[in-house]
């Protein structure tokens, strides 16, 4: 009897450990399951959004083909009335699965009114827009080289620069005698090089880091006009990129190329405090240069990117 009582001990036992193994192989099983069915899930979306970030970048460009097409129709982009240029590029449009919304920035403005010789009071342009609230303006292709001047304004309208001084000098760079001007001139912001930033005449001599003030009119690539304190001419130069310092003061220029002109200096001599324009349409005269920033907005569901480009005419 005592046998017989032992072995149904001995088989509880077992029974009981083989429940117990059974529960532990069904929770392993259950969570390599919701692992797996995780993984599955994770991995699709993943491959969703690396799909709609393709998508979205290609619409993005689309965008900017688009936009490059409206400015190709337009033949003087800086009389727009807006900045960034509104029509016919701005509005959303769709395009595949998603979206696109462009827009171009200018650096320049023109003048909408006559500019008189003895005009303190008041510069009229087609827009303010981007320009700083107060700062320095060039007013022609030439400023301290014989023709335009610089001119200084502490307020602004949508459509107006007021409080003038006229004809002053930034740092080495006399700033030309007041004048006349006629509506559709171009009016350009004005920055100046940055303390330490200083050119030689050797075009393949590139500070680094190559820095100018900030002013909210530049774009963030492209080319500005920098000028030689010994000959008077101006010098292009190219950028690819650029950043702000902390203080929203100092911007700093990257994929520097000097000695653009196809015709001017072998190579500017400026210095900290030196006069830096946008591209100056006539200089050379030979070869007048619109330029203008396309930034799209690709969008498709939840996922946005964005592609500048810089184009000029």
């Amino acid at each position: 009897m005592q046998d017989i009582t032992n072995k149904m001990k001995s088989s509880n036992n077992q029974r009981g450990v083989s429940i117990i193994a059974a529960l532990f192989i069904i929770v392993i099983l259950a969570f390599m399951g919701v692992m797996f069915l995780s993984m599955v899930n994770t991995a699709g979306l993943t491959a969703v959004n690396d799909l709609q970030s393709a998508q979205a970048l290609y619409i993005a460009e689309g965008g900017v083909e688009v936009a490059q097409f409206g400015l190709a129709q337009n033949l003087d982009w800086y009389r727009s009335a807006s900045d960034p240029m509104s029509a016919p590029t701005s509005t959303t449009q769709s395009l595949g699965a998603g979206s696109f919304t462009v827009s171009a920035n200018l650096p320049a403005t023109m003048l909408r009114r006559r500019l008189l010789i003895g005009e303190t009071n008041t510069i009229t342009v087609y827009t303010t827009n981007r320009f700083p609230n107060a700062g320095t303006l060039q007013i022609d292709d030439d400023a301290g080289l014989g023709n335009g001047e610089f001119v200084t304004y502490t307020g602004k309208t949508a459509t107006t620069f007021t409080t003038l001084a006229r004809g002053v000098a930034i740092g080495g760079i006399p700033g030309g005698a007041a004048d006349t001007y006629a509506r559709g001139i171009r009016v350009y912001p004005v920055a100046t090089l940055s303390a330490g930033t200083n050119l030689t005449n050797a075009c393949a001599t590139i500070p680094n880091p190559f820095q100018i003030s900030y002013n909210s009119k530049f774009l963030s690539a492209g080319t500005i006009n920098v000028y030689d304190r010994t000959t008077k001419a101006s010098e292009e130069i190219s950028y690819t990129g650029s950043s702000l310092n902390a203080a929203g003061t100092i911007m700093t220029l990257t994929g520097v190329v000097r000695c653009l002109n196809a015709t001017g200096p072998p190579g500017a001599t400026a210095n900290a405090g030196d006069p830096v324009t946008p591209i100056n349409v006539d200089v050379p005269a030979a070869a007048p240069d619109y330029e203008a920033e396309i930034v799209s907005t690709g969008t498709v569901g939840s996922t946005v990117r964005v592609v500048k480009k810089t184009v000029q005419r």
